[in-house]
């Protein structure tokens, strides 16, 4: 038997005692805690999801199905067991060893880069395959180990079923205007003129700084895309040097920050593509952008790139969601051609 942990564990967690030993505390968020664990008998760890009490049940049996219909393959966690007292329920996942995402930026080779992407992509095309979108992909909720090769891909609260859709985002009846406007002195700092949203119902679950146009733009109808532009966004971090590598809290100005890159003739392309209006006159956003070979060399100079690691960035951060390169074709992509 495992002797008892120093830890003071929360009470609600004091009935999986029996069987478990809480270590630690390992992180929390809006909808969960989660805690290190070593089974009472045989000391092997484990992770231990508490779920938040006031969370929706039909968002928690959401969750557990999605887990269920994965089924721990190809690089998605495993459920492992689910625990219940009364509004409590704990889920029982493996703990993974893993980097943690600076380090890895740090520390990687341009094969682990290329490792790490592939082994995203095979967890994001297995969900795909079964209509399950992740919805917050980021470097977080997927642990990787460069020792063994190897990813997970976690947390799956704010996934989805994907129902069938139009083929491109539903359009409103009336355009949204996005006008960027340079701060006047009358206005507080960060005032946007002529901002003339009405609200909006689309969902914009995710991570800032990984939300995908089609999300800030507040489509309806947002598809497993969503999580490409994200994968997109890893690479981009990776390949720069730089995490996190979009910072806006508000989707206006995570708007102002893609168009940074994309610059004004491709984002008034892509409003037009999401039934919106581009407009602006910030003078950080050119009419062509910043292409990425150059983003790239002056942000990381020491990376090194080719072709085809510029073409598979360019393809996951498409504007254009119906563009977006799939899961199942980033892994066929050129650019692992030497580890597939």
């Amino acid at each position: 038997m495992v002797d008892e942990s120093s830890f003071k564990a929360p009470k609600y967690l004091s009935f999986c005692e029996y069987k478990y030993i809480i270590e630690e505390s390992v992180g929390e968020g809006s909808f969960s805690s989660v805690y290190k664990a070593r089974h009472k008998w045989t000391g092997e760890p484990f992770a231990i999801k508490a779920i938040t009490k006031t969370t929706s049940p039909k968002r928690v049996l959401q969750e557990l199905s999605i887990l269920k219909t994965l089924n721990g393959e190809n690089n998605c966690i495993k459920l492992l067991e689910v625990l219940r007292n009364e509004d409590q329920i704990l889920a029982i996942f493996p703990l993974i060893d893993h980097i943690d995402f600076k380090d890895f930026i740090l520390k990687s080779t341009s094969q682990d880069i290329k490792k790490y992407l592939y082994n995203l992509l095979v967890a994001v095309n297995h969900m795909h395959d079964k209509n399950i979108i992740h919805r917050d992909i980021k470097p977080g909720n997927f642990l990787y180990s460069i020792e063994n090769e190897q990813g997970c891909l976690i947390d799956f609260g704010l996934a989805e079923y994907e129902r069938m859709k139009e083929s491109s985002p539903q359009k409103p009846t009336k355009p949204l205007i996005f006008f960027n406007s340079i701060v006047t002195p009358s206005k507080p700092p960060g005032y946007y003129e002529r901002d003339a949203r009405p609200p909006m119902k689309a969902s914009r679950a995710g991570t800032r700084g990984f939300r995908a146009p089609e999300v800030l733009f507040r489509c309806e109808n947002q598809s497993r895309a969503i999580d490409i532009w994200s994968v997109g966004v890893i690479m981009l971090c990776i390949l720069t040097g730089q995490y996190p590598f979009f910072l806006s809290v508000e989707d206006i100005d995570g708007l102002v920050e893609i168009g940074t890159i994309f610059g004004h003739s491709e984002m008034r392309k892509a409003a037009r593509y999401y039934g919106r209006t581009w407009k602006s006159n910030l003078q950080s956003i050119s009419e062509d952008g910043i292409p990425f070979e150059y983003l790239i060399k002056n942000l990381n100079p020491n990376m090194e790139i080719d072709d085809d690691a510029i073409d598979l960035l360019k393809k996951l951060l498409e504007l254009k969601c119906d563009s977006r390169i799939t899961a199942g074709e980033a892994l066929e992509h050129p650019f692992f051609s030497n580890i597939r």
